[in-house]
């Protein structure tokens, strides 16, 4: 695999050196990332509330002899004109945004353990990320998302909480790598 440096990109800062083969661009949202195709792969979609753009999977399970399970990337569009709460916040879109997902995740027996502005050097305006635990199933999610218009994008992670330590660089990597190109 060879080393490529991202250097600057129009009037963003340094990002640093991304080892990393594969870029995923949907041409549509403008959204792209990188990742290591030796360890991810492209997997079906399954389409619930939001549009899902991709869904990645790693290539191998987080447990060995775990057949059902393997970590996730998933990118989804969300239609913030249909989300009623969005429409009469009076925060700004992304805040309120950010609380909407936080108030999903906690629904679904999620335990945030952060939740923050996240600065993106491919992504202008902002975004946001959270880290969440699901009590259930073992799981931690980490979740980055940002706004186009009336367009919410979500960028998540979802790994066994035993091996999210293992893989938070990689994810972190990934997520630096993330551009979107309205």
């Amino acid at each position: 695999m060879k080393k490529r440096s991202l250097g600057l990109v129009g009037v963003w800062v340094l990002v640093a050196s991304i080892s990393w083969g594969k870029n995923y661009r949907d041409s549509q949202s403008g959204i792209s990332l990188d990742y290591d195709e030796s360890l991810w792969e492209v997997a079906p979609t399954k389409t619930l509330e939001q549009e899902t753009l991709v869904n990645f999977q790693r290539k191998v399970p987080d447990k060995e002899g775990d057949t059902t399970y393997f970590s996730r990337i998933s990118v989804v569009k969300d239609d913030l004109s249909k989300i009623k709460k969005l429409k009469s916040s009076k925060l700004p879109k992304l805040q309120a945004y950010q609380n909407h997902a936080a108030e999903f995740l906690q629904s679904q027996r999620f335990d945030i353990l952060s939740s923050e502005k996240k600065e993106l050097p491919g992504v202008p305006g902002g975004a946001f990320q959270m880290i969440a635990r699901q009590r259930d199933f073992g799981l931690t999610f980490q979740q980055v998302g940002f706004i186009s218009g009336d367009t919410a994008y979500l960028v998540t992670a979802t790994v066994r909480t035993k091996k999210y330590p293992e893989y938070q660089k990689e994810l972190e990597q990934l997520f630096q790598s993330l551009k979107w190109t309205p």
